[in-house]
């Protein structure tokens, strides 16, 4: 799926999928070529080429990739008086951002920085919100706020995507998932954003909350698994623990060498230098097949859902069978 697709291609899409055409002038966009050229789940009305059609293929490919976001994002931008027009440029992307901000609001208000610290953050480079007029007018409204402070200040937010009875608690080493909320919503767990080795968060959580089963969700790769094996010490110093989200399968393994990503296994040192006791049988044999083919798998590839379901099924499961198996 392409995040980067505006809202007036979104729209469009949306009117494909529920009208079954569109008018819209969209042909050009890359990604709208790429689905009536490669795809092939989109045509073009014989005699009027200015009008998109719907496929009897393009539903599946809708449903499974736009249309949960689609409607979570028009929801969210009503509710929060923003109008989702395709007059405004927003990105999916950018919406599932403000989403973000908009379950930290008070967190965020309350420990203001500049405009250029909160763009990077968020957008991941410092001059993005002052080049998009809608977009950080977007921000100022959600926040309530009419402009971003001057000076600089260090804040080490803490971001979360809450729940208000929590099966468990997922942090995640990606903001990706706590861009999309319904999946908290859904699986009934709260988020927690970790990432930038910013392990000192999790001495905000409390006591209630650390009894409850606590799971990390990361980059398949060192840093990923380097992170986890400090959340595990730095937890099993308070009591807990904490386990692992393995990968849905098949997994989708890339090189590490690709342009974008800096993290890369040691191979002179045995598991590249992680404790083997920290992870199971399972774990350790994708660890040791990613190390020997330079390989990792992407966070944002999971099916978080389905993989809390799964895991946490399992998790009621296990703890029934062991109350069951004592009476």
């Amino acid at each position: 799926m392409n995040n980067n697709i505006t809202w007036k291609e979104l729209k469009a899409l949306n009117d494909l999928f529920h009208l079954r055409k569109t008018k819209a002038n969209i042909q050009e966009h890359p990604f709208i070529k790429y689905l009536l050229e490669d795809k092939c789940i989109l045509d073009k009305k014989l005699g009027n080429n200015k009008i998109i059609l719907a496929t009897e293929n393009f539903d599946k490919f809708y449903k499974e990739n736009f249309q949960i976001q689609y409607d979570e994002a028009k929801n969210f931008l009503i509710e929060s008086g923003i109008e989702p027009s395709a007059k405004k440029n927003f990105t999916l992307e950018n919406v599932k951002i403000l989403m973000l901000i908009a379950e930290n609001k008070i967190e965020l208000k309350n420990n203001p920085t500049n405009i250029e610290d909160f763009s990077n953050e968020f957008f991941e480079t410092s001059k993005y919100l002052k080049n998009k007029i809608s977009l950080r007018n977007a921000v100022l409204k959600i926040l309530d706020i009419t402009e971003f402070p001057l000076d600089k200040k260090e804040n080490q937010w803490r971001l979360v995507i809450d729940h208000p009875t929590p099966k468990a608690i997922v942090l995640c080493e990606n903001k990706s998932f706590l861009k999309q909320p319904w999946i908290a919503k859904n699986v009934g767990v709260k988020l927690w954003y970790v990432g930038g080795n910013n392990i000192k968060i999790i001495d905000d959580i409390d006591e209630m909350e650390l009894s409850k089963p606590i799971y990390y969700s990361c980059d398949w790769d060192l840093a990923g698994l380097q992170i986890y094996s400090r959340l595990k010490e730095k937890l099993r110093s308070k009591n807990t623990d904490i386990a692992l989200l393995y990968p849905n399968e098949p997994h989708k393994k890339i090189s590490t060498y690709i342009d974008y990503h800096h993290s890369h296994w040691d191979s002179t040192k045995i598991l590249s230098g992680l404790k083997m006791d920290y992870f199971s049988e399972n774990e350790l044999n994708l660890i040791c097949d990613l190390i020997k083919n330079k390989k990792w798998i992407e966070e944002e590839s999971f099916d978080l859902q389905k993989i809390l379901i799964d895991t946490l099924s399992h998790e009621y499961i296990t703890v029934y069978k062991g109350i069951y198996d004592k009476e």
